[in-house]
């Protein structure tokens, strides 16, 4: 499990894609939820201090299996590990 912590948030991203189904919570609730053996992009939409903003969490594969995650957060880059 990757964990992004941004203004008080936190985002929680699969570690690893072996099991295929990639659940990504913000603040402990699952805001998308996909089935992939190779990665997938999660979109979604929360509201912060009173403004909607959009999250883009793309989740790869390394051949170890293990995850490489990157989060945009309104078009901009907050993480990257790929």
């Amino acid at each position: 499990m990757k964990t992004i912590m941004y203004n008080g948030n936190r985002i929680d991203a699969p570690g690893s894609t072996i099991g295929g189904l990639e659940a990504i919570r913000y603040n402990g609730e699952i805001v998308s939820s996909k089935r992939s053996i190779l990665g997938m992009t999660h979109n979604f939409e929360v509201e912060e201090e009173g403004a909607l903003v959009r999250y883009e969490v793309r989740i790869g594969t390394r051949w170890t299996g293990f995850a490489t995650c990157t989060v945009h957060r309104n078009g901009e880059l907050l993480f990257t590990d790929g």
